[in-house]
């Protein structure tokens, strides 16, 4: 059960106007394919192309061994079946009308469906929850409802290969995980390769086995969720800054966007954070949002600051918890520094294990470096927990020129405003 799909140089426009640009694609049988990529970059012309809605301008698909353009119409609805995002099936048919459609690649010309053919329809309708339905005309149900229906048709065809253009796109919360848990059984159970289009992130990561990521027309990337759902990928085909983490309850990866890369405004500003204890989260997020270059460290491992470094696909030094800076961290960190134009240093509670941090601010302003401290200590809470060697340090810190700020905004216009 289940077949693969191969397409050799796949090139695909209208007009004058290229969409797909000599894709070369190899989908395994019973795989869960997402295809992901931003409005315009040619998935829902290439999922109509394996469909032979549309015809390549040149190259090649082929299902298994066998040549798309070799086979029947009927033939090809036996091995293929198609729920585009748009279903339309007439006004003047029933739901079960609809869905019987999909046994007509099994019925002879002039003959009337069978037992079997009544039976894997109500199983159609059952499975896709639309079985109370039966009787009601198309145009009398909702959006939601009418994709579903045609979905029980396309599970009709007890097809080999399922291709769906968008097959959430009407429906609500409930039914969206439905239907995809719906898909994902009938892909592991009944092995049926499934091929998706699928605007949602967080859904095409959960449910894939593999995710095909375009962009322009071309497979940016292809393979596991964990492969191509990578920051830079993301950041890449959908132009805005993204956080990628794990799904607590499903494990499944979760993707949440920030903001909206500036056009034409790449920065080139680069700034170093000193942080810990999730005092310096509001910090990366800023400096994230307006795409300066960012590294951190030195921090513990497992600290708040740090993991959401990591997922900002930011570079972070780290040291091993309750254990003080070591020289190889301290020299990394300080290598980090020295790059960035900018050190930005938080209010970190200043302990043994994390003293030696205030050595990487002291040593950019005897460089020259511009170092500011983001200062939100509150009169009469301690911070320093090394017997005042930290309020010392910080004095050092004053008088080679640290600048102070209790207002982030102020230091980032400041950053701003200098360039």
């Amino acid at each position: 059960m289940g077949k693969s799909i191969q397409i050799k140089d796949l090139t695909f426009g209208y007009g004058d106007q290229s969409i797909l640009k000599k894709l070369n694609v190899m989908i395994g049988h019973r795989t869960f394919l997402s295809i992901i990529g931003p409005n315009g970059s040619g998935k829902t012309t290439l999922l109509k192309n394996i469909a032979r809605n549309l015809t390549p301008d040149q190259g090649s698909i082929f299902i298994d061994q066998k040549e798309l353009k070799a086979y029947s119409t009927s033939d090809l609805a036996k091995d293929m079946a198609v729920v585009h995002q748009n279903p339309d099936a007439g006004v003047d048919f029933t739901v079960y009308d609809v869905v019987m459609m999909g046994r007509h690649p099994y019925i002879p010309r002039f003959k009337r469906e069978t037992a079997q053919d009544m039976e894997i329809v109500e199983q159609a309708l059952k499975a896709t929850s639309v079985f109370h339905l039966q009787e009601r005309f198309v145009d009398e149900i909702s959006g939601g409802e009418k994709q579903r229906v045609m979905i029980a048709k396309a599970l009709a065809q007890e097809p080999q290969v399922l291709l769906l253009d968008e097959p959430t796109s009407f429906l609500d919360i409930h039914h969206q995980i439905e239907i995809l848990d719906l898909l994902k059984k009938l892909n592991q159970e009944k092995q049926i390769t499934v091929i998706a289009v699928i605007h949602d992130l967080n859904l095409a990561a959960r449910y894939s086995d593999e995710v095909m990521l375009m962009h322009e027309g071309k497979i940016l990337a292809l393979g596991t969720t964990e492969k191509v759902m990578t920051t830079t990928q993301l950041q890449r085909a959908y132009d805005m800054n993204m956080i990628i983490d794990h799904n607590v309850y499903t494990g499944s990866l979760q993707i949440s966007p920030v903001a909206v890369n500036k056009k034409n405004t790449v920065s080139t500003i680069s700034v170093h954070v000193i942080g810990g204890g999730g005092i310096a989260k509001e910090v990366l997020q800023r400096c994230y949002r307006e795409n300066f270059q960012l590294s951190l460290g030195v921090v513990n491992k497992g600290d708040s600051d740090a993991e959401l470094g990591k997922k900002l696909d930011v570079n972070v030094v780290e040291e091993e918890p309750f254990c003080d800076i070591t020289d190889k961290a301290l020299e990394k960190a300080c290598m980090l520094a020295d790059y960035a134009q900018y050190v930005i240093l938080t209010s970190i509670p200043i302990g043994r294990g994390n003293l030696r941090n205030l050595l990487i601010a002291k040593t950019q302003l005897n460089e020259g470096k511009t170092v500011f401290l983001w200062n939100t200590y509150k009169e009469g809470t301690p911070y320093d927990y090394v017997g005042g060697e930290g309020i010392n340090c910080l004095n050092e810190l004053r008088a080679l020129g640290l600048r102070e700020y209790k207002s982030l905004d102020d230091i980032m216009d400041e950053i701003q405003q200098s360039q």
